[in-house]
């Protein structure tokens, strides 16, 4: 499984990550990941999706927007991009040649999310072409008819064979890149077939992942409780990662759909300085003292505890040859 990277130093424990914060702030002088919104059109209409429960105007990212980030982000290397954000990625119908711009800029690793309706084979081809570090493929179950429930506005058939033929195309290549994962929400309806998932899928892909369903009573990133209830720790979000909507405002982390609070727009000044400004920092220094009634959506968000388990992870990862659950 793998560990929370950062740029010099390997954090372990995200509290000494915070203690290295408060003695040496300017250490952490820019994102070391950035999430960039290229659209937040989406094909699909999920019902777990929290799409379903928020109002937002729909656009696609500016080309020069999208270039402006990544030219700044390469004075910072290396830093991680994700071109992935409440949409559909490969709606973008500048989608190749904005991962390509970012690749001749270096930007690495690069990780991408699709629900894979649009995964043509010449776009598979292309997505490969440009190596690709990381491709994640929601596809939620394998049973046709719940499917169509969950997955609503899809195809099952097109979409299976398009993930089918990239794998295809990808060992065709010999390649080790891109690492591909495909994943699920574990809701009511598909729960009954995560072990059949699973087993269908972990000897195809290098990883298969269980989400459990968040966003629970239209709250974002909430979680159901697991066991007894655990002290509230400071998310490390905020100091490792910036998340950009597709009109260049930036968000407190993927789980802020709404944008409550103004940071910054990316359009207007830079990532570096909106990353040091007071607003973001009294965000940071918000989860330092555990006052977060006003900080929408941190107040009542259930990820931060990511951070602080063993594996770094909620849900469930199985790799490749490892044991499918029971």
């Amino acid at each position: 499984m793998s560990k929370i990277f950062h740029r010099e130093i390997i954090f372990n424990d995200p509290r000494k990550t915070w203690e290295k914060y408060k003695e040496a702030p300017h250490f952490f002088n820019f994102p070391e990941r950035i999430t960039v919104e290229i659209t937040n059109r989406c094909n699909l209409r999920c019902f777990m999706c929290p799409r379903n429960t928020i109002d937002m105007k729909l656009g696609d990212m500016e080309l020069e927007i999208f270039k402006k980030i990544i030219d700044e982000a390469s004075r910072f290397l290396p830093v991680c991009l994700v071109p992935f954000f409440r949409g559909e990625s490969l709606l973008h119908p500048q989608f190749i040649e904005m991962i390509t711009f970012a690749k001749t800029k270096g930007l690495k690793p690069i990780q991408m999310a699709t629900n894979a309706y649009f995964l043509s084979s010449e776009i598979s081809r292309s997505i490969l072409d440009l190596e690709v570090d990381f491709i994640s493929f929601s596809v939620d179950v394998n049973q046709p008819e719940i499917y169509r429930k969950i997955r609503k506005n899809s195809d099952f058939e097109r979409v299976f064979s398009n993930i089918l033929y990239f794998l295809e195309e990808r060992k065709k290549r010999n390649l080790i890149l891109p690492e591909i994962q495909v994943s699920a929400v574990k809701t009511e309806e598909n729960s009954p077939f995560m072990r059949d998932f699973v087993r269908f899928w972990e000897d195809k892909v290098d990883r298969v992942r269980i989400y459990y369903e968040h966003s629970l009573d239209g709250k974002l990133g909430h979680l159901p409780a697991e066991g007894e209830e655990v002290k509230r720790e400071p998310c490390l979000k905020i100091l490792t990662d910036m998340v950009i909507y597709w009109n260049g405002d930036v968000a407190i982390c993927n789980h802020d759909w709404q944008r409550d609070i103004f940071i910054g727009n990316v359009e207007h000044d830079s990532i570096e300085d909106i990353w040091k400004n007071k607003i973001y920092n009294k965000i940071r220094q918000s989860h330092l003292g555990n006052s977060l009634e006003e900080i929408s959506p941190c107040n009542y968000c259930s990820h931060w505890e990511m951070y602080y388990r063993d594996n770094y992870i909620i849900g469930e990862v199985y790799e490749k040859n490892e044991v499918s659950p029971n």
